[in-house]
């Protein structure tokens, strides 16, 4: 009797095991993307209590990145209390543009430049089109862009940077970034 019982606990123990390797092979989940225990907490940049995961960037919503050269990046969302106040002064920024500069970076170069530099890049969710202060044949020129990188404390700070499939379209404009900057120092105080 002693040893049917053995057998009947080992065959539970297998069955149930069984079942447990089986559920994770339905769900998919993997070691990847099993949620990390409480005491490994991933640490966030931001008290956002709107943005919970500052660093994530969501398919679809237009986003602000704010990224410092010593280190720290946040992202924000609409929903972030000073998301309006920094996309208002990038849509001015942009269309305060006056001028097309006759010099371009690679894809390579701007990624490198974004890895060391201090920035904010306004990232839409489609492709949007804005009129310019720049004057072409007689009118205000139109750019569409999906992204704008607006440099800090560099020799690109009177540039606006809209990457493209192939090169980036580099802007003169004639609005500093006095303003920009009183709007994000907040944010690169917390990172």
């Amino acid at each position: 009797m002693k040893k049917k019982t053995q057998h009947i606990l080992i065959a539970c123990i297998l069955a149930a095991a069984l079942i447990v390797i089986a559920a994770f092979a339905v769900t998919g989940i993997t070691d990847d993307n099993i949620p990390p225990d409480p005491a490994e907490k991933i640490p966030e940049n931001t008290d956002s209590q709107n943005n919970p995961t500052p660093n994530t960037i969501r398919e679809n919503t237009t986003f602000i990145n704010i990224h410092h050269a010593d280190g720290g990046r946040i992202i924000l969302y609409p929903e972030d209390p000073e998301f309006s106040a920094i996309e208002t002064e990038c849509y001015e920024q942009i269309r305060c543009i006056n001028a097309q500069m006759k010099t371009g970076f690679s894809g390579a170069e701007l990624d490198a430049m974004k890895n060391n530099g201090t920035y904010v890049a306004i990232n839409f969710s489609a492709p949007t089109t804005f009129e310019t202060s720049y004057i072409v044949d007689g009118s205000p020129k139109t750019i569409t862009i999906d992204e704008a990188i607006f440099f800090f404390y560099s020799e690109y700070e009177l540039m606006i940077i809209t990457p493209m499939q192939n090169a980036a379209g580099v802007w003169g404009t004639s609005r500093d970034r006095g303003e920009l900057k009183k709007l994000v120092d907040p944010i690169f105080q917390k990172l």
